[in-house]
């Protein structure tokens, strides 16, 4: 897990990073709410860039890569890791 904070210096906890065969990248974010293991909250780079809901089983035939070593991942365009 990683901090990534906005430019407006919001802090959003990164648990994983996944990117599909379009290249769109989801950096899934901690949820305390969540119940449903195959409900998932992201912040997502693809056509629009914005944060929302994803359910595991309807990308999961189009994943890429899919890691929660984000070690050598980039932050998302426009927010930066804490921990940099």
């Amino acid at each position: 897990m990683r901090v990534m904070i906005s430019e407006r210096g919001n802090k959003f906890k990164v648990i994983e990073h996944i990117i599909l065969k379009n290249f769109w990248e989801y950096y899934v974010l901690e949820n305390e709410f969540e119940e449903d293991k195959d409900l998932g909250y992201a912040y997502v780079m693809g056509f629009e860039n914005e944060f929302g809901y994803f359910t595991y089983n309807e990308i999961t035939p189009y994943i890429m890569s899919r890691t929660s070593d984000l070690t050598d991942i980039m932050p998302a365009q426009g927010f930066e890791w804490e921990d940099k």
